[in-house]
């Protein structure tokens, strides 16, 4: 595989063999290890010691003081690998592996859809590594409400090669440094969360077109990092989300947007009671209040 014009970064917090099995993959897929950038968020697993030892330097690796969150790390990754003459960037979780034609499929995609300035994979279950996690989100019009395509489906190459989308997942995605050039970087005041939401409004808004690249497959370690369950994701995810919604609607959608998030959050309050998950009443609470009321505040603890 040469796709010399790629840099790839990669988040990485407190889990060293996650990364080392990401940046394996990538190597499996044809991926140089100087094409890779490690944004390390103040891990205390001694990773940053240990990727040098394992890749004996022939890794960049920007070791950052705090964790300010996974959209700061990229912000940390993003000018570093424009300054080092990237055309596109692949951003990446750490808690991932790719396929072996992986980079190959998406270098493909660059050739066939050349309007296309942000392109996504196929993403799938680690533990369920023939199921749909993500292959995008198409927008219902007149609202922000995201509709995920194909979510919980067998993959199988009958899906079209590519497919428009109107969201990005942070999780992964390839981006043109032409995107970061007129819309900038993200916005890193959520810690996480709604980031990738918010970048891909403002690329769609200035006019760029992403899409999917389907049979660029890799497989997520669903929230190893923060949680799916846990109070702090609970909050972060709804308050986040709904920051997004108050931050882009305007007028009727504003009001639907509203409406759709209250039968939301009393749908999973009741599923919450059903399954006696208690713990996570009051942070999904307080992510409706402050998404709504505030969310430029403090972010609670939980």
């Amino acid at each position: 595989m040469s796709f010399p014009e790629l840099k790839i970064i990669i988040v990485n917090y407190n889990q060293i063999n996650d990364t080392i099995e990401c940046v394996n993959s990538l190597m499996d897929a044809g991926a140089l290890l100087n094409q890779i950038i490690i944004v390390d968020n103040n891990s205390s697993d001694n990773s940053v010691k240990i990727l040098k030892e394992q890749y004996e330097g022939d890794i960049t690796i920007l070791d950052l003081k705090e964790n300010k969150g996974y959209p700061y790390g990229l912000n940390k990754g993003i000018p570093k690998a424009l300054e080092e003459g990237a055309e596109w960037l692949l951003l990446m979780n750490n808690d991932v592996a790719v396929d072996k034609g992986f980079l190959v499929e998406l270098q493909r995609a660059v050739n066939e859809c050349p309007e296309a300035k942000l392109i996504g994979p196929t993403i799938l279950y680690y533990d369920q590594p023939e199921i749909i996690w993500y292959i995008g989100y198409r927008i219902v019009p007149g609202t922000l409400i995201g509709v995920r395509s194909f979510r919980g489906q067998k993959y199988n190459e009958k899906i079209s090669r590519y497919i428009n989308i109107d969201v990005m997942h942070g999780c992964t995605m390839m981006v043109h440094k032409s995107v970061f050039n007129q819309i900038g970087l993200f916005d890193d005041s959520s810690l996480i969360y709604g980031d990738d939401a918010d970048f891909s409004f403002r690329a769609r808004k200035a006019g760029f077109q992403m899409i999917a690249a389907t049979r660029a497959k890799m497989w997520h370690k669903i929230s190893l990092t923060m949680g799916r369950e846990k109070p702090r994701t609970r909050y972060l995810r709804t308050r986040n989300t709904i920051a997004f919604y108050k931050k882009y609607s305007r007028g009727v959608s504003k009001l639907i947007m509203f409406l759709f998030t209250v039968v939301k959050a009393f749908m999973t309050l009741l599923m919450d009671l059903i399954r006696k998950n208690h713990i996570l009443i009051r942070p999904l609470f307080w992510g409706v209040v402050d998404g709504w009321g505030n969310p430029s505040k403090e972010v609670r603890s939980f």
